[in-house]
């Protein structure tokens, strides 16, 4: 593709809007041609700066800020969430309280044989 060809399909390129092949062609020829790839480069520099541009009011400077600010706060907390994390928290001590109660109760009490297995001595001889 010769330059001629290539500077009126550098906006499209830009935007990403021509057709495969005519951008494969335009990726092939900017590497090797200095004056188009300095076209292209000064033409993306002034779409993506803009400085002629209107500015964008005030008011819509706020709204975009004021929309920025609630994605990046999360969503909204719940409304029982200062009661429910402390209750769990409390239900679970207990559990565990219960739980090493239940345990030192039963290690510390008289113990006796496993069902099926009889521990006294047999005086009889076995064969």
């Amino acid at each position: 593709m010769s330059c001629q060809n290539v500077q009126p399909e550098l906006i499209a390129y830009h935007f990403g809007t021509l057709p495969p092949p005519a951008r494969l062609a335009v990726e092939a020829h900017l590497p090797v041609c200095p004056r188009c790839l300095g076209s292209y480069l000064a033409l993306k520099r002034d779409i993506e700066l803009g400085e002629e541009e209107p500015a964008p009011s005030e008011a819509s400077r706020h709204r975009l800020r004021r929309a920025i600010a609630a994605e990046l706060a999360g969503p909204p907390a719940r409304a029982g969430w200062r009661w429910e994390r402390p209750f769990a928290f409390g239900f679970a001590a207990a559990a565990v309280v219960v739980a090493l109660f239940s345990v030192q109760t039963l290690a510390t009490g008289p113990g006796r044989a496993p069902r099926g297995m009889d521990l006294s001595v047999s005086t009889e001889k076995l064969p």
